[in-house]
């Protein structure tokens, strides 16, 4: 008999998130494709989208986490000062897949994670580039409570307040091509 090492969860919560948005475009009527880890072959990104036109395909990036609190969205890891200027995001779209925290943090890969435990926020990557650069900002700039020194952005969670992002979220329509 075979055994299967446990994926870690984060590894783990990225791979659902990209399998349920790769889900829930079909339930929307948005011919959707994963990209299964080739994503040096599509501009970073986790899932292909069919368009009208043949020789044209959106791109999505999928990023899945849990915030610690209610009042909270997460977006993704900070990778350093880069962040304050550059482009995080390259594709068309980014999905923010956020986990319900309880179900997240209890999760042990026994089949009792579904699509209920998930809040989807469909957001177009201009708007996911300063939505994300607008929060590594305001975590830069306010100083650690202890030292007074400004804070490391290498794997700093960023999160955005509910009301900034709460328009996009179940937008999957944008994915259709049409307005918000």
């Amino acid at each position: 008999m075979v055994t299967i090492e446990q994926p870690r969860k984060t590894t783990s919560h990225g791979r659902i998130g990209e399998a349920a948005v790769t889900a829930k475009c079909w339930m929307n009527g948005v011919p959707a494709h994963n990209t299964n880890g080739l994503r040096a072959n599509f501009a970073g990104s986790d899932i292909i989208i069919d368009t009208s036109d043949p020789s044209k395909k959106l791109l999505v990036q999928v990023k899945t986490g849990y915030s610690p609190a209610k009042k909270q969205v997460y977006l993704t890891q900070a990778t350093g000062e880069q962040d304050l200027e550059n482009p995080k995001f390259k594709a068309d779209f980014v999905v923010f897949v956020n986990i319900d925290k309880k179900a997240g943090e209890s999760h042990q890969h026994r089949g009792t994670l579904g699509f209920e435990h998930f809040t989807y926020f469909i957001v177009p990557v201009v708007d996911a580039n300063k939505m994300f650069r607008d929060a590594v900002r305001r975590e830069y700039d306010r100083p650690l409570i202890k030292t007074g020194e400004r804070r490391k952005l290498t794997n700093l969670a960023v999160y955005v307040e509910p009301e900034l992002i709460s328009k996009y979220q179940n937008a999957w329509h944008l994915l259709r091509g049409e307005p918000l």
